[in-house]
């Protein structure tokens, strides 16, 4: 049997506090726990107290020292620690903690069988119990109900070798008394020498004790042997689970290491695509820009070689009125409104052109004429 749920969340701890006192209490119970899983439980220990100090009202730290205490085989203390950590009110510990009673009690009972049968006895009862209140807890609990069954075998097989034990004991007595009286009516004269069978009886006696105690203490031996490979097989499994569990933990580290450097890249590569498609927009509106300015350019360049030009209805009319007045008129008759104003406008037309010629008319230097004198 090994404790249950030894090491409790860390995260779940310290949940009322200054942040000052969850940090540094959360950090001694990472070392505790770290140490607890390479095995140094007197270490760990230690850890476990110096944050208890510092917050002696917390439940798990109590549970988790009980957990260490158990592993180095001091079963009353560990008892003692999950009791406190009851006695805290936190009732998510309760069932495990009453679970882990109950194999600290196992534990004590087993120790006791070879030498007290009387004191195993009560300790294999009380772990009954303990396993009975975690059970009441947590209905499913199978681990509890499989304990709490091997536990009560244990009990059972305890109390059936004492009852052998004490009719053997009484049988001994028996026979011995019987001989005693069959050798009386034999030889009378033994009675006379009581003292001295009284005296080879008791020889016989201690002899037998003798190679009882002897029995016993090979029968000790072996269960001690039992015990001890018990322990290390628990042990094993325990660093196996713990091995597992790191190389999990490592293993889900890596993936998710992993998965953030592809999203880094991801995102390095949108960004990249984003800048490029940014830089091709601006190429794209210098171009435009460019091409505009140079039509704008042509444009004025046209402008400035044709002259300005009448665009619109403009035009028309003054078209209209040179055409009325290059053609003259056929005969004499009187010009209307409409006729007098295109004229007008003809005119007019004839004078801003005649005057953007001159404008634009270039003065070409006459030579001087050569002296003769």
């Amino acid at each position: 049997m090994i404790p249950r749920k030894v090491l409790i969340i860390t995260a779940m701890m310290l949940v009322i506090g200054s942040e000052k006192l969850f940090a540094s209490t959360a950090r001694d119970v990472k070392e505790g726990n770290m140490l607890y899983n390479a095995k140094k439980y007197n270490e760990a220990i230690k850890v476990y107290d110096s944050a208890l100090d510092r917050k002696p009202d917390n439940s798990m730290l109590r549970f988790n020292k009980g957990d260490a205490l158990y592993r180095k085989g001091s079963y009353n203390a560990a008892i003692d620690s999950y009791n406190k950590a009851i006695a805290q009110g936190d009732a998510r510990i309760l069932a495990d903690a009453d679970y882990n009673i109950g194999n600290s009690n196992y534990k004590i009972g087993a120790e006791r069988a070879a030498s007290d049968t009387n004191k195993a006895k009560e300790s294999y009862e009380a772990a009954l119990q303990f396993y009975k209140r975690a059970i009441d807890l947590d209905p499913n609990d199978r681990d509890s109900k499989f304990n709490y069954e091997f536990v009560d075998q244990k009990l059972m097989s305890l109390k059936e070798k004492e009852e052998k034990d004490k009719k053997k004991d009484q049988k001994q007595d028996k026979e011995d008394k019987n001989q005693k009286d069959k050798d009386n009516k034999k030889d009378p004269n033994k009675k006379d020498q009581g003292g001295q069978g009284n005296q080879n009886n008791k020889d016989q006696k201690d002899k037998e004790q003798q190679d009882q105690k002897k029995q016993q203490d090979q029968k000790e031996q072996n269960q001690d042997k039992k015990r001890q490979d018990q322990k290390k097989g628990e042990e094993k499994q325990q660093a196996d689970q713990n091995k597992e569990e790191e190389k999990k933990s490592q293993q889900d580290e890596q993936q998710s290491k992993s998965q953030e450097e592809k999203d880094r890249e991801e995102q390095k590569q949108q960004e990249e695509e984003k800048r490029q498609e940014e830089e091709k927009k601006q190429e794209e509106e210098k171009r435009q820009e460019e091409k505009k300015e140079q039509e704008e350019k042509k444009r004025q360049e046209e402008q400035e070689g044709a002259g300005p030009k009448p665009q619109g209805q403009d035009q028309d009319k003054e078209g209209q009125a040179l055409q009325f007045y290059e053609e003259g008129e056929p005969e004499q008759r009187e010009m209307t409104e409409e006729e007098a104003k295109m004229l007008l406008e003809g005119y007019r037309g004839e004078e801003a052109t005649a005057q953007s010629i001159r404008m634009r008319r270039k003065q070409v230097p006459m030579p001087e004429p050569d002296k003769d004198w």
